[in-house]
């Protein structure tokens, strides 16, 4: 068995450890969540609350439960990080007229505002990553995190449509 290491392919050009791969791919995706994280703190939101505010800006009148399955997000930290939105006064659940037993989320005027912050925070972001990729840049990563998508989905995932994933 060949260590991991410099290989070569078959035309005999030098191969890249994939573990320096991994562990940049790795320190690419803990440096925009801490960077989202430092953005949010700013006015006292957290990843998980920042993303839900948008996703309930969004989807409005939408379940805890939906809302956790469409975030990918434990239903215990929603319904943590859900808590804090309503003592804040930015979401309300209100009873579903279709099922007494469900409760709907939305956003107040004042959830409504802190997720334009949210998003404002969020297109800093992306600006900031955008002045620094060309379209190349961009077009590359594209082609090269289907391929990571996919060689990690799920066989129930790869039956399924296409579906909108959150992101912080």
């Amino acid at each position: 068995m060949r260590p991991l290491g410099l290989s070569s392919t078959c035309f005999g050009v030098p191969r890249r450890d994939p573990r320096e791969f991994f562990d940049r791919f790795a320190e690419v995706s803990r440096r925009l969540r801490s960077v989202a994280a430092q953005a949010y703190a700013t006015f006292e939101v957290g990843s998980a609350q920042a993303k839900f505010l948008r996703y309930i800006g969004r989807h409005s009148r939408i379940s805890q439960a939906d809302l956790a399955r469409a975030t990918e997000t434990a239903p215990t930290l929603t319904g943590r990080a859900l808590e804090t939105l309503v003592e804040r006064g930015w979401v309300r659940r209100k009873r579903s007229e279709e099922d007494r037993r469900q409760y709907l989320l939305e956003l107040t005027a004042a959830g409504q505002r802190t997720r334009q912050r949210v998003e404002e925070a969020r297109d800093g972001i992306i600006e900031q990553l955008s002045t620094v990729l060309d379209e190349r840049d961009v077009e590359d990563f594209d082609r090269i995190a289907k391929k990571i998508l996919a060689a990690f989905e799920s066989p129930a995932e790869h039956d399924r449509a296409p579906r909108e994933v959150e992101r912080p």
